[in-house]
């Protein structure tokens, strides 16, 4: 089995897991995950957020880990929160001061994104990148849809790179992930706890 195929299969299993996580989960962990991440025990890290501007989110799809909550609370710290909207081939990244319709809209892929009228910003001026995966190995290293988008946005920022915080569920960390010289590597991971594994613990 070649790599993009074993990817694929990754993908697909990775996927259908998520779906099955319901909605009351999904709120609880986007409650609590500003908990989470603020009480992170890690020096980088929490040197690299107290000094942090600027901090790229996402907004999740399909059971993802939502990140919602976490970007309110960086808000109301002051932090400016950027978000992705994709342009043809390409990934920008534009500035939102709340997660309102006025902001948003369904894009592409069936993804909220900010709306047109919101101007691009400059990617390097991004100090945090809370980075979305399909999967993430041991090492941080991630597995993303396959579109290549936040690969290229990566590699095409010049002079200093924003650190890297990947968040996920405990299933979507695997040894077995196929790893390409192109694929990002997490400075560090946060791999929240899921029901069905709590599950897998009491049988």
């Amino acid at each position: 089995m070649s790599i993009s195929e074993e990817k694929k299969e990754i993908r697909k299993e990775i996927k259908r897991r998520r779906l099955q996580l319901d909605d009351e989960f999904l709120a609880q962990v986007d409650k609590e995950l500003p908990g989470d991440i603020f009480s992170l025990d890690d020096d980088d890290f929490k040197a690299k957020l107290k000094s942090a501007k600027r901090i790229a989110l996402y907004r999740a799809t399909g059971g993802e880990l939502p990140c919602d909550a976490l970007a309110e609370a960086l808000m109301k710290q002051g932090k400016i929160c950027c978000f992705p909207r994709i342009e043809g081939d390409e990934m920008v990244f534009c500035d939102c001061d709340d997660l309102s319709g006025k902001c948003f809209a369904t894009g592409a892929f069936g993804i909220l994104e900010p709306v047109s009228a919101i101007p691009a910003i400059d990617p390097g001026s991004i100090d945090v990148v809370v980075l979305p995966a399909v999967a993430y190995n041991e090492e941080g290293t991630r597995l993303g849809q396959g579109r290549g988008f936040y690969d290229r946005f990566y590699a095409g920022i010049k002079g200093r790179k924003p650190f890297l915080l990947g968040i996920c569920y405990d299933f979507q960390i695997s040894s077995g992930i196929p790893v390409e010289e192109h694929d990002l590597t997490a400075d560090i991971v946060v791999a929240i706890p899921t029901a069905e594994e709590d599950d897998d613990e009491e049988e």
